[in-house]
């Protein structure tokens, strides 16, 4: 069962990437001369996604004049305000128009090799009828060796506040009934990652290749002489 919509997250101010963000939103620095959005956007569609939204808030109009040109069928989500990653969810709600959704982080470097592990959390989500999935890591995969885990997994991979093991990716499969109730306002997605773990419903399922992530300028500088491909 392929999930249609999903949502590029690209409204941060990417102050841990300065001076490169003075000027340039994040998402479109690039690596290997791709730009940082394109490897989302090139792995949504691997994945089978029809329907792609961002959000923007910082330097908005690069960010939608890049995505004019790449594809004009992606909606923007322009957010006054900034809302965070989840008032982000709630602003573009009525964009997800099937039961379930992805969201990306624009800041990892997605490739092909992401999406075997994509289609097993994807199938792991629908048999246990879980309302999030999350795709992690382990530091020892990660490129930037400082990233503290964020979550661990039970022996049914249940995502786990302690022990922290794993890393988040960037990559999530939520339900749309997780937005019911939450008001368009500034607030985290992990507060719906807390309120899901509370109840059982949210499963994590771990990528077994290397992590590339724009941390910061330092990080971007080193992932500038890799040798990266899509």
């Amino acid at each position: 069962m392929n999930i249609q919509n999903a949502i590029i997250l690209c409204a941060g101010f990417g102050k841990r990437v300065m001076p490169l963000t003075k000027s340039t939103p994040k998402p479109l620095l690039k690596i290997s001369g791709i730009h940082l959005l394109n490897y989302s956007i090139k792995f949504l569609k691997e994945i089978g996604v029809k329907n792609i939204a961002i959000n923007t808030h910082y330097l908005a109009n690069q960010i939608s004049d890049y995505v004019n040109k790449f594809d004009n069928k992606i909606k923007i989500f322009y957010e006054e305000k900034i809302l965070d990653t989840g008032g982000a969810l709630v602003n573009a709600k009525t964009f997800f128009t099937d039961e379930h959704f992805i969201v990306m982080n624009s800041d990892t470097i997605w490739q092909k090799k992401y999406v075997s592990s994509f289609n097993i959390m994807k199938k792991k989500y629908f048999d246990t009828k879980a309302e999030g999935a999350l795709l992690l890591t382990t530091k020892e995969l990660s490129f930037d060796k400082r990233l503290p885990c964020d979550f661990g997994l039970d022996e049914k991979d249940l995502l786990l506040n302690n022990p922290k093991n794993y890393i988040f990716t960037g990559c999530q499969i939520l339900n749309k009934k997780v937005l019911e109730n939450k008001s368009k306002s500034f607030f985290s997605v992990r507060e719906i990652w807390s309120d899901l773990i509370v109840k059982n419903k949210i499963i994590g399922q771990k990528h077994d290749d290397s992590f590339l992530h724009v941390t910061d300028f330092e990080i971007y500088n080193k992932l500038l002489k890799q040798k990266i491909t899509y």
